[in-house]
């Protein structure tokens, strides 16, 4: 028994050291890409700034594309964590929607994010890191969904298709409005207002009802203002 939990606390303090050297080596790229960008970011280099050997650099990681995908991981995760710590305090969905589409754009106007967005962007088609942003975000994809959901419940706000699609639609615009908060055009304020009021009232003005599509406005149908042509004599 003794010797179980001997192993057992030695086990925890193996893993709590490689959890560090991880975060060590993280911190590190973080410098070398505010620096000298995503071009100076070599394994070579990464290993002199963390202090650590080559053969211990490629023990963590294979290459570049994943340490960018760990950063990525890291960051996205604590994000997360702290969005769901706060939200969950929230027992209105409706306030709680709101709260988390504002903090969400605070972030994206961040200073981190900002250098994230500047040397990170050409990495956006790699599959590695596509892959560790839709893992770190599947958490707040589950509590929005939720807050829709639980929403709609309460007649507070009609999902367009489901809480899926409500979600996607939802983080398009977030995304949509993420270059604008990055390059300093928009305000976190300003952008909120605009997704709420889109949530909130869409684009139709009140009162107004999509118009239904005559024949003669069908194509290949006559054109406006000219009546289609006779129907020809039934014969007897």
């Amino acid at each position: 028994m003794r010797g179980r939990r001997a192993a057992g606390r030695w086990a925890s303090a193996v893993e709590a050291h490689r959890a560090a050297q991880r975060d060590v080596v993280l911190d590190a790229a973080l410098e070398l890409l505010r620096e000298r960008g995503l071009a100076g970011l070599t394994m070579s280099a990464l290993a002199d700034r963390a202090g650590v050997s080559r053969a211990t650099l490629y023990h963590y990681f294979p290459d570049v594309d994943h340490v960018l995908a760990a950063w990525v991981s890291r960051e996205v995760e604590r994000s997360v964590a702290d969005v769901l710590a706060t939200a969950s305090a929230i027992e209105d969905p409706v306030e709680r929607l709101q709260w988390v589409v504002g903090d969400q754009l605070a972030r994206f106007a961040s200073q981190e994010h900002r250098v994230s967005v500047e040397h990170l962007d050409s990495e956006a088609g790699s599959p590695v890191v596509r892959a560790a942003v839709a893992s770190g975000l599947e958490p707040l994809r589950r509590l929005l969904a939720g807050t829709l959901e639980e929403a709609a419940s309460r007649g507070q706000l009609a999902l367009p298709a489901g809480p899926d699609l409500a979600v996607d639609l939802l983080l398009g615009l977030l995304g949509a409005t993420r270059r604008h908060l990055v390059e300093g055009r928009l305000e976190p304020a300003e952008a909120t207002q605009a997704i709420w009021d889109l949530l909130e009232t869409g684009w139709r003005r009140p009162g107004r009802r999509n118009p239904r599509r005559r024949p003669s406005d069908r194509p290949g149908g006559p054109p406006q203002g000219v009546p289609p042509a006779a129907s020809p004599p039934r014969s007897r």
